[in-house]
């Protein structure tokens, strides 16, 4: 049996004991197993493929006829290789927290933000926020951030970074939103409107609507700078790698579980306070109480959680010298097919991503005019991709092992595909009924998106990694990094605002971009098929390596 129903085994066996002395269980044991368990659990459900091949012997990962077992198959060896239970809940629960609360004010801070804006200045502003507010806002901070690292010490960083982001949202929702009609330059759009282009719409309304403009950017940031950056840099810290296998996929079973019950929350609101404003302070309100939980628990890990000793990244040697990091990535391209691969799938799933949320926002406000009303159908969005992502973290490695790493790899093209196609048809040559089933079928597609970006898509990136050198999976990840995210992220958003400037509306391009979603979604695919057979090929050539080994050595014995 495997490691968990070897668990399992031995609880069903204290159950099944009397309780007497002599083969019972006594009550310290009982408390161990059930400490261990649910560590063991999430150890089995965590993605470290490499080890279990290192452990198994095999070769291939993407191809198996049996489904391999977890590395252990004693109790007492699971035992020896798990960490001691009561030092990683010490670690867990702290970091458990932190990562709920700032997975649950991201959902509520964004779904108001894009509400808030899209409602009031349509969907045309999303391309230009993203380039002219988000970008130069997200460049300013970081630049911030970095002053914060050269001037306090490490501990204080996490404070100083997140108090101004939590004291504008406060700020907004009691003293901007309440002032906006004074603030707003009104008419602005319909002043200017006439005398310029009408794809300068967008741009206009973005200036006439800056407060909630100003939100929107600030709102942005919370993902990257508390989640990316603030978190994941304190995860690392505390949590050595045999920490990390047990951790991480139970906090990612937290965040998930952030979405939804944020989504819950977040409908409650709306429906039990039909005020915006009100609306908006409460959720606000909620952030403030959120973030003040986070700071404690990371005070609380200051002082109890001990920070595990960092290894300094090797020196370069004497007189040499390494390429800016876009002309490495470049030359990583050309020279690595399988590469050039990887960044064509993060490319083609930003890009596709992206225009079709501009599209199908577009699309949603028309059929929930109101802030409230958009909100509520962005707050069930979010449950449905927690429970979604949920679903296929615990599915996803079953994908891998019985289909294969190409079918799972297509997997969510291919339904963004068949979901976003069906979007695009009923709301181009439908009616008014045919358009919301396609308002329907959009949002279908965004659970997908956003759930398989952490269960399927990223898992599958990761995994190409395993059989490349050293080397090249450094250059590997900086290229993609580089070129691929950027090219991804600013793409979609460049795209848009000229089909805005040259047709005027995301109504009127919405014939080119299913166009554009239903080619890059083509180019992905083709992608997904060259990558699997490159891995293929390389995976045939290392067996025949190794045979040709095997056999040399026996001949050298033989003679």
């Amino acid at each position: 049996m495997d490691s968990g129903e070897a668990l399992l085994s031995q609880a069903v066996a204290c159950t099944s004991c009397c309780g007497c002395g002599g083969g019972g269980t006594s009550a310290g044991e009982w408390a161990r197993l059930l400490l261990t368990l649910p560590l063991e659990l999430s150890a089995i459900g965590a993605k470290t493929e490499a080890h279990w091949l290192q452990r198994r012997n095999r070769s291939s990962w993407w191809r198996s006829n049996r489904f391999p077992k977890v590395p252990g198959d004693s109790l007492a060896s699971i035992e020896a290789n798990l960490p001691e239970p009561t030092s990683v809940w010490q670690k867990l629960v702290p970091l458990a927290v932190i990562f709920f609360c700032a997975g649950f004010n991201l959902t509520l801070i964004q779904n108001a933000s894009h509400s808030l804006m899209v409602t009031s200045a349509g969907a045309e502003v999303l391309p230009f926020l993203a380039s002219c507010g988000v970008l130069p806002a997200s460049l300013a901070f970081f630049f911030f951030y970095g002053r914060l690292v050269e001037l306090l010490p490490p501990a204080q960083i996490f404070y100083a970074a997140i108090a101004p982001l939590v004291a504008f949202y406060v700020a907004f929702a009691a003293v901007l939103y309440p002032a906006a009609p004074v603030l707003h330059p009104t008419g602005l759009a319909a002043a200017l409107g006439p005398h310029l282009p009408v794809g300068f719409a967008g741009l206009l309304k973005m200036v006439e609507y800056w407060t909630y403009a100003l939100f929107f950017c600030v709102a942005e940031l919370w993902g990257p700078i508390v989640i990316s950056v603030l978190f994941w840099t304190l995860a690392n810290e505390v949590c050595t790698v045999q920490d990390a296998r047990t951790i991480y996929p139970l906090m990612g079973i937290a965040a998930n579980i952030a979405l939804v019950v944020a989504g819950i929350f977040i409908k409650h609101v709306t429906a039990a306070v039909p005020q915006a404003g009100a609306a908006l302070r409460v959720l606000m309100g909620a952030v403030l109480v959120l973030t003040g939980v986070m700071v404690a628990t990371k005070a609380y890990m200051d002082r109890r959680v001990a920070v595990a000793a960092r290894i300094a990244p090797p020196k370069a040697a004497p007189g040499s010298k390494r390429r800016g990091g876009l002309a490495e990535s470049w030359a990583t391209l050309r020279a690595s097919p399988m590469i050039a691969s990887l960044v064509m799938l993060v490319v083609a799933y930003s890009v596709s991503h992206r225009l079709f949320e501009f599209a199908w926002k577009g699309q949603l406000r028309m059929l929930f005019p109101s802030a409230l009303a958009y909100q509520s159908v962005l707050a069930d969005v979010s449950i449905a991709t927690g429970y979604a992502t949920i679903g296929l973290m615990l599915a996803g490695r079953l994908v891998f092992q019985f289909l294969g790493w190409g079918v799972a790899a297509a997997t969510t093209p291919v339904v963004m595909a068949v979901t976003g196609g069906a979007f695009f048809a009923f709301s181009l040559f439908g009616s008014a009924d045919t358009a919301t089933l396609g308002v329907y079928a959009g949002a279908v597609t965004q659970v997908f998106a956003r759930s398989s970006k952490f269960s399927l898509f990223d898992p599958a990136k990761e995994m190409v990694y395993i059989e490349m050198p050293a080397e090249e999976k450094r250059k590997g990840k900086a290229a993609v990094d580089l070129v691929g995210s950027q090219v991804g992220k600013s793409g979609a958003s460049w795209i848009a605002q000229a089909l805005l400037l040259a047709l005027g509306s995301i109504a009127a391009a919405l014939p080119i971009i299913a166009a554009i979603f239903g080619g890059v979604i083509a180019a992905w695919l083709a992608a997904v098929r060259h990558l699997n057979a490159q891995m293929e090929e390389r995976e045939r050539l290392a067996r025949s390596s190794i045979a040709q080994s095997v056999t040399a050595n026996g001949t050298g014995e033989a003679h």
